[in-house]
């Protein structure tokens, strides 16, 4: 990851920090908002595929996806995640595998983001093979991350692209906060 890291993370870090027109607030993903029942994502998603079995994330389910869906020029799979206790939307993950685009696709995809997002409110290299860009809205936390799964082998070859919109009441800590030194 580190090759990734050492590719990507000076890019990133580099990027322009104005945003023109740039989100206030996140309150879900178009037709999609926080704390819909599992009938109205359906209703707002006709396009989506049933995913047999439900894929289980925990505390979050995902029942439906849409494939292909473009973000800043890249297709990902979107995955609308239900909380298990109330079976409300409370996320919305975009997974991107194999093959994940060249780094000018990748370059122009982080710029689109801080054009719609701003500057990310933290950004970091963790060591287990994640480098991470975090922006913080009342509403919501949006969370990309590129991942490098080095026990295959694949070291340094990026493996997924995830961007995932929470709602802010549901976010899990930053990633980032577990390298920073405790005062």
């Amino acid at each position: 990851m580190r090759g990734l890291g050492l590719a990507l993370a000076p890019a990133w870090l580099l990027l322009a920090t104005h945003a023109v027109a740039a989100e206030t607030d996140i309150r879900g993903w178009e037709n999609l908002s926080w704390g819909m029942t599992a009938q109205q994502v359906d209703a707002a998603l006709p396009q989506a595929v049933p995913l047999s079995p439900p894929w289980d994330f925990g505390p979050l389910y995902a029942e439906r996806m849409v494939q292909n869906v473009v973000v800043g020029g890249i297709g990902f799979d979107l995955v609308p995640e239900l909380a298990r206790k109330d079976g409300r939307l409370v996320q919305i993950l975009f997974e991107r595998r194999p093959p994940i685009p060249g780094p000018d696709e990748l370059q122009s995809f982080v710029n689109d983001l801080h054009a719609r997002l701003g500057p990310p409110a933290d950004s970091c290299v963790v060591e287990s093979g994640l480098v991470t860009r975090l922006w913080d809205f009342p509403s919501a936390q949006v969370a990309l991350t590129a991942v490098d799964f080095s026990a295959d082998g694949s070291r340094n070859r990026l493996q997924r692209l995830l961007l995932r919109y929470t709602a802010a009441d549901r976010a899990p800590p930053s990633p980032c906060e577990r390298n920073k030194p405790r005062p």
